[in-house]
């Protein structure tokens, strides 16, 4: 006798199998983010332009506002459509991005309850200036949430397995890592060399504590942020040649034309870049510095910050007959400080190797 099925005993539908892994990765999409965040990083430095040269009026709707506030409008709506797409392929609501953009996803969330505060605190206590628009905490906030989203193609390149080589294949690492830089040199630009370099051009007076402090700060400060950039991207990647020329040069330049008008421009400063950059390509193919090559590593990291540091202060010397008023003791001090600093950092990157236990 043929069984007859009881119709209680199973009445489920037969469902779709919902995709357990994160969307696979896209070069496309990585450049995508890139060159959306490239227009957020313009809007950024022209907003610090406008904040450096009083062009600030009394209200949250300016001119570089909407850039700066577009260009994050555009990246948010970019993660937020290929979140909502793969989620509607079946993706699970917290595996919907591809690796490393989830946190993007989550900067963009902040940037944006940050972006509301800034506008209360704006309504609230005025509107800042100079060094305040650089520590207010709305702005810090919305800095937090902008490094989540601008890090999220370095996050993906990270985490893949694959070797990735050349340019072409790098271009996203490289424009993040340029990025990362100028968030960093943005945020500290009251101790950037290209802040107030005329500082160091005219002597003080009987008291130079201030202005030697300054002038050591604003050397040490931005020489470590960009050799700790080196020193990260070292752990992961073998960048092509030319890498770092690109990335200190495009870097020193938005520093500089972010002052553009503010104070005496000295255009020679600009050749700090391009000479440094050229110097630490050079070193990347002579010393082959790498977790491998911990003598390389340490060479490197001693002279890259060392000679930005020099390179600086001799064509700031250069300027005008007088040059420098701080004597040799300083100006060949401070270099090696930087140097020194550089070496250390080497050490936290790459610690030496310990003894094997017996």
């Amino acid at each position: 006798m043929t069984a007859i099925p009881n119709p209680l005993s199973d009445t489920r539908l037969p469902s779709t199998t919902r995709p357990t892994a994160r969307p696979a990765d896209s070069p496309r999409f990585d450049l995508l983010i890139v060159a959306l965040v490239g227009w957020f990083i313009g809007g950024l430095f022209l907003d610090g332009w406008a904040h450096n040269n009083g062009y600030v009026d009394n209200t949250f709707f300016t001119p570089w506002h909407m850039v700066l506030y577009s260009g994050y409008g555009a990246v948010g709506l970019a993660l937020t459509i290929t979140h909502l797409r793969n989620v509607f392929r079946g993706h699970r609501f917290t595996l919907a991005l591809p690796q490393g953009y989830g946190l993007a996803l989550v900067g963009v969330m902040l940037f944006a309850a940050g972006g509301g505060f800034d506008f209360w605190w704006h309504e609230t206590f005025g509107f800042e200036a100079n060094t305040e628009a650089l520590l207010s905490p709305a702005h810090l906030l919305l800095a937090s949430g902008a490094f989540l989203f601008i890090t999220g193609p370095l996050r993906a390149a990270w985490s893949r397995r694959e070797t990735i080589t050349g340019w072409r294949g790098l271009l996203p690492v490289i424009l993040t890592l340029l990025y990362i830089l100028s968030v960093l040199t943005f945020f500290t630009q009251y101790s950037h060399f290209n802040n107030a370099p005329w500082v160091l051009l005219r002597a003080p007076g009987n008291d130079a504590f201030l202005a030697d402090v300054w002038g050591i700060w604003s050397i040490i400060i931005p020489s470590s942020l960009t050799m700790g950039v080196m020193l990260f991207a070292l752990r992961r990647w073998t960048l092509p040649f030319g890498t770092w020329t690109l990335i200190v040069s495009v870097n020193a330049t938005l520093m500089w034309l972010m002052n553009w008008g503010r104070v005496e421009e000295l255009p020679q400063l600009l050749l700090v870049g391009p000479v440094i950059g050229l110097l630490a390509d050079g070193l990347m193919r002579g010393l082959r510095p790498s977790v491998n090559n911990r003598l390389g590593l340490r060479l490197f990291s001693l002279i890259v910050p060392l000679a930005l540091a020099l390179v600086y202060l001799l064509l700031l010397n250069a300027e005008s007959a007088r040059g420098l008023w701080w004597a040799i003791h300083m100006w060949l001090g401070v270099p090696f400080i930087a140097g020194i600093v550089g070496l250390f950092l080497s050490y936290l990157a790459v610690p030496p190797a310990l003894p094997e236990a017996a």
